[in-house]
């Protein structure tokens, strides 16, 4: 049964994810992309390029994630983490049968709309993955899977009217029009654990979260360039 104690930290973590969240939005959801999508001017180009952007972060993370579930065997984290790999697997497999549907160069070196700047959201994954304690990681894993749904909400109408694009592409972004309610509640059951176990600090671990601000700024301007 849930002790008192730990009802308490998962009240206060489930308000600071909110937070973060709430604070993040802009860069996420408010973007010069995502507005873009919603006045339903998006071209080929920009599809093409957030596809390439997709898929290239997942390549990159797919591995650390599986790295990070090892340096806590036999933990509530490392299940989570292992459950995350899964997740993400999928989502790589899905993104490359969409950008293969599209016949978008998987393999090509960034240039005019995939700048380097780009990747250092993937490299923030890995450093957090190879470096971070649980709840860091939970935390991001949260934030990031949430304005990610949300983002796909605004995304997939504007999709589906594109005219063309193949139906591997529109599902992959409508997979996430329904909230993934279950990882993103289990990413907070980690963090809720570790604070109330005393091992980490709430505060400290928002801080950390936090830090994937800039890096999601770069990936949607690399994307809308």
């Amino acid at each position: 049964m849930m002790t008192t104690n730990t009802t308490s930290e998962t009240e206060s973590v489930r308000a600071a994810a909110e937070r973060l969240v709430t604070a993040m939005r802009y860069v996420a959801t408010d973007n010069a992309y995502v507005a873009k999508a919603r006045a339903g001017r998006l071209t080929d180009d920009d599809i093409a390029a957030l596809v390439r952007l997709e898929n290239a972060t997942l390549d990159n993370v797919t591995g650390c994630i599986a790295l990070a579930a090892g340096r806590f065997p036999n933990t509530p984290a490392m299940d989570f983490l292992l459950d995350l790999g899964q997740m993400v697997g999928t989502d790589r497999r899905n993104i490359r049968a969409g950008a293969a549907a599209y016949g978008t160069a998987l393999e090509e070196i960034p240039g005019q709309r995939l700048e380097s700047v780009a990747y250092g959201y993937m490299g923030f994954i890995n450093w957090l993955c190879l470096n971070a304690d649980p709840a860091a990681i939970a935390l991001v894993a949260h934030a990031d899977i949430a304005l990610w749904h949300e983002a796909c909400v605004i995304l997939t109408p504007a999709l589906q009217k594109h005219a063309g694009l193949p139906t591997e592409v529109v599902d992959y972004f409508a997979g996430y029009q329904e909230r993934p309610t279950e990882v993103l509640d289990q990413a907070l059951e980690i963090v809720a654990g570790e604070v109330a176990e005393g091992r980490q600090d709430l505060q400290q671990t928002v801080g950390t979260a936090r830090l994937m601000e800039d890096h999601l700024a770069a990936f949607w301007r690399a994307a809308g360039r």
